[in-house]
């Protein structure tokens, strides 16, 4: 019996010898943030268990499996010891730990700071921003892990003074995303979108973030094309630990799922997001040079509109629930010398089948409801690999996405200024993909860890297609009992197929150096260099096709024309003779544009007394944009070179220890997208509008002031008091122009802006309520954003002619510019971990969404709506998860109406027959998109 019990207790030793992890992490300065050097880590209940922390701060160790008590002791800094750090089998436990100095009075006692892990971790967030050297916000990867979100757009939802639209643009300060830059791991991202300057943020899952930081003020070093926010995403490199993720999930929409969903022709590889190649444009029909001048014959004309995709038949069924699957791994590999690889990856795939219903449309001379239905793929790809050791860190990383947008939409009503009522179908395909690959790095030199080289090389590439999107109306004159009929009489925008192609590749590079330097009468300083340079290249073109009406046909047309959508362009009836064979490509409907854009910049970090921080630098920026066209006339180029001094300066004074006084001035631009400097045309069936080029657009320069008080409590949380200047020079907006329901969009250049704001933030734990379990982990969180933005007119724009009399003005609110933003959430999580649920509320004050013109149309105004999500979520154990989200609970309405009588609000009433009272608001769009509830399931092995 005792020989088996000592040899139990032998191999008990040898298998706890054995079974070991990593601990690792970083210990900092609690008031600077900066790393410290030669700090003591040890264990006290294991002897020979210690490390110091190298010139990074950084440390790692071999720890036996176990739950301990860590220590951290440095000379002239008070002993902090972290309790209950968790050591398992072939993990690295993280633990970053940030210590401050002695106070004189304590310099001869043994002072002790004892602390928890969750506490260290929540603590890392607090001191990177309270020592941040500009006004920022931002969101860590232990934060993100107790968040329901899955997407960065939704994680996006929980910084402060941001909001998202359709759970993917980011809004800022309640300014518009034109006056974003978004970047990932340093490098600049493109824009996902075709027409406008956004990025759409939810193709990034939330799991492969390591974190996020929204730089609200400049400095030298950050772009200088921002006003809103500068948000860089920087994905994981190397994991903490081995790991393997698979979720999967569903979603019921109370509009669409199990309703009446209609979609017209689908291939057989669309549910994988890629059109198999029968909607593209035929090879054997000749290209708009080939055809310029040639008259086709009747012969040809039949050959080129059999060749096309012809099948117009509209299926009906009941839509299915939304799925989701994502999956995700890293790996680690630990070799000698401190050496370490890093791999991380993961896919997706989304697939949902929406329906926006009941689209209200009732302005000008028209009034129409519209059914639209979506058949959405998306599927996306991250790989990110990375090397380091003590002195450098080199990083290779991989994002792809794509989506798959395939719209029908049916719509019904009249239009008054044509006398006819209108029945008008349109089929939409839009494949956009996006490729971004890096490789940075990061080097201490000389051995000096205040010595840092780094650098980013980048390629981003962007295609958007839309192949033989079709649109066909069919007419019935007001008044009668005549049968509808399919308007050919010319090819025009209500009557054609567009072949659309856009590729456009970025290159970016850039160098960054940093060194310190001295000055007796500066307690530290250090100074900081880069350049960068980026080339952008865009190929454009859209071939538009389609029919009209053979003069010469001698039979009578109406029993083709009154046929169905589905047999009206049948081989026979395109053979009978009627249909002519057009191509309506114009010269504008191409273009190609390059981007050079220069940069350089120099800034110092100067500490001028213990508490007194100054950042200031300038930064310069040279952007030469050549754009060409045949539209444009008569050179057909555009081509401005804008050079840019960009002066910064950040200044923090620490009240005390727990609080700051920030003050920033920083001058940044907003630069047009190219869409909105070519000089194309191109219809949008859903607005029922053109959208039209300016090729006079220009920059707009801002000088921005941020003045902010902020109070750290505890660890996590933060309350927080700013007040902000912009002042804009030539904003950009796009407006009305012309008269009527012809009335068009258009980008355009305004006088000067300014924006004067105030900004409150609170994040606060709930246990000055009470110290027990449920409000210790009950967590308040608000901002409020209140914005008085002004654009100056003057005396002889922006005026809108009626019947009656002269409506002008002097003077608006910024286009995008809500007056206020409101974000509040209530998060609770269990002390056990296992369960959590989280309740978020947001509210955008009613903005600009276009600014009315000279004509009968005033601004449209997006009404306010109140938006309510929420989620509870459950751990089955350690590797299973399930979390139920509900998104828009309150389904509140979506209203875009015309301010036609110039009082700001929505003044709601009945319309009637087919005339509208011009001195009523006009309904731009109004629908509702229900409730959404969606299940998943996350396995972790």
């Amino acid at each position: 019996m005792r020989a088996t019990f000592t040899l139990m207790l032998f191999l008990g030793f040898i298998s706890n010898a054995i079974a070991q992890g990593t601990l690792k992490g970083k210990i900092t300065d609690e008031k600077t943030g900066e790393a410290l050097v030669g700090v003591t880590v040890m264990i006290p209940s294991l002897t020979n268990v210690a490390e110091f922390s190298d010139e990074d701060g950084a440390f790692e160790m071999k720890v036996p499996q176990g739950t301990y008590a860590v220590q951290v002791r440095y000379m002239g800094y008070t002993t902090k010891e972290v309790a209950d750090v968790k050591i398992e089998n072939g993990t690295v436990t993280p633990l970053n730990v940030a210590i401050k100095q002695e106070n004189k009075i304590n310099t001869l006692k043994d002072v002790v700071i004892r602390s928890t892990v969750k506490k260290e971790s929540l603590n890392a967030l607090y001191i990177a921003q309270k020592n941040s050297a500009s006004v920022s916000d931002g969101i860590s990867a232990e934060a993100i892990k107790k968040s329901p979100d899955k997407s960065t757009g939704e994680v996006l939802k929980r910084v402060s003074g941001t909001t998202i639209q359709d759970n993917k643009f980011v809004i800022i300060r309640g300014l518009s995303d034109r006056y974003n830059t978004g970047l990932i791991d340093n490098a600049f991202l493109p824009s996902t979108e075709a027409n406008r300057k956004a990025f759409s943020f939810d193709i990034i899952p939330s799991s492969l973030i390591d974190n996020i930081i929204i730089s609200k003020s400049g400095t030298p070093d950050l772009p200088g094309d921002f006003a809103g926010g500068v948000i860089n995403i920087l994905t994981k490199e190397i994991p903490d630990k081995n790991f393997n993720s698979i979720s999967i999930g569903g979603s019921y929409n109370t509009v669409s799922t199990f309703k009446q969903f209609q979609t017209g022709y689908k291939s057989p590889t669309d549910i994988l997001g890629f059109d198999n190649g029968s909607r593209k444009l035929p090879a054997s029909i000749p290209s708009s040079s080939q055809l310029a001048g040639i008259n086709v014959t009747e012969a040809d004309g039949i050959k080129y509109l059999n060749a096309l995709n012809n099948n117009f038949n509209v299926t009906n069924r009941k839509a299915l629930p939304a799925s989701s699957l994502q999956a995700s791994m890293g790996r680690l590999y630990n070799m000698k010398n401190n050496q370490r690889i890093g791999l991380t990856a993961a896919v997706n795939y989304g697939h949902n089948e929406f329906a926006k219903r009941d689209v209200e449309r009732i302005y000008g001379n028209v009034n129409f409801r519209d059914n639209s239905y979506v058949y959405n793929t998306t599927i996306g790809a991250l790989a990110n690999v990375a090397y380091s050791n003590a002195s450098t860190k080199i990083a290779f990383k991989n994002l792809y996405n794509r989506t798959f947008d395939d719209t029908y939409l049916y719509r019904e009503g009249t239009d008054a200024s044509s006398s006819n009522n209108v029945k008008y179908y349109a089929f939409d395909l839009i494949q956009k993909a996006m490729f971004k690959t890096s490789l940075e790095g990061d080097h201490s030199l000389g051995g000096d860890a205040q010595k840092k080289l780094n650098w980013v090389v980048s390629y981003n590439n962007v295609t958007n297609s839309q192949p033989n999107q079709r649109k066909v109306q069919y007419n019935s004159k007001i008044g009668t009992d005549d049968a509808y009929e399919a308007y050919i009489g010319s090819l025009s925008k209500a009557n054609n197929r567009l072949f659309g192609n856009l590729n456009e590749s970025i290159v970016n590079a850039g160098v960054n150096y940093a060194m310190p330097y001295k000055l007796n009468f500066l307690y530290k300083s250090n100074l900081k260099v880069g350049v960068l340079g980026l080339y952008r290249k865009r190929d454009f073109q859209n071939r538009y096709l389609g029919v009209g009406q053979n003069p010469l046909y001698a039979g009578d047309t109406k029993p083709i024309l009154t046929q169905s959508i589905e047999n009206l362009y049948s081989s026979q009836n395109i053979n009978s003779g009627l249909f002519t064979f057009q191509d309506g490509t114009g010269l504008g409907d191409k273009y190609d544009a390059t981007v050079f854009l220069k940069s350089a910049y120099a800034s110092s970090d100067n500490r001028i007394t213990p508490n007194l921080r100054v950042v200031w630098g300038v930064r310069f920026e040279s952007y030469d944009l050549n754009l060409n066209s045949l539209g444009i006339s008569p050179s057909g180029n555009v081509h401005p070179v804008w050079n840019d001094v960009l002066p910064s300066l950040n200044s923090s004074y620490a009240l005390s220890e727990k609080s700051n006084l920030r003050f920033s001035y920083f001058r940044s631009v907003a630069r047009p997208e190219l869409r909105e400097v070519a000089p194309m045309s191109f219809y949008d069936y859903e607005l029922n509008m053109n959208i039209t080029g300016n090729e006079n657009v220009t920059r707009s320069r801002i000088n921005n002031l941020d003045l902010r008080y902020e109070v750290f409590p505890n660890p996590g949380e933060v309350i927080s008091a700013s007040v902000f200047y912009k002042g804009f020079d030539k904003t950009i907006e796009n407006r009305f122009y012309g008269t009527g329901s012809s009335a068009d969009i258009q980008t355009t250049n305004f006088g000067k802006a300014q924006n004067v704001g105030a900004e409150f933030e609170i994040r606060k734990s709930l246990d000055f309520i009470s110290k027990n379990n449920v409000f210790k982990n009950i967590t308040f969180y608000t901002n409020l954003s209140l914005v008085k933005s002004t654009v100056n007119l003057g005396d002889s724009t922006n005026k809108r002619y009626l019947d009656k009399d002269e409506y002008a003005r002097s003077s608006r609110a910024m286009a995008g510019q809500s007056p206020y933003v409101i974000n509040a959430s209530l998060n609770y999580t269990s002390p056990s971990g296992k369960f959590g649920f989280s309740v978020l509320y947001n509210r955008i004050g009613q903005r600009i969404y276009i600014v009315g013109g000279e004509g009968q149309f005033g601004d449209v105004y997006e009404r306010s709506r109140n938006v309510l999500d929420g989620q509870i979520s459950y751990n089955v154990g350690k590797r299973s998860e399930f979390r139920l989200n509900v998104k828009d609970i309150l389904n509140a309405q979506y209203l875009f109406y015309y301010d036609q009588n110039a009082n700001k609000k929505w003044d709601d009433h009945s319309f009637t027959g087919a005339t509208i009272d011009p001195y009523k608001d006009y309904i731009f769009q109004r629908f509702r998109l229900g409730q959404t509830f969606s299940l998943t399931y996350t396995y972790r092995f």
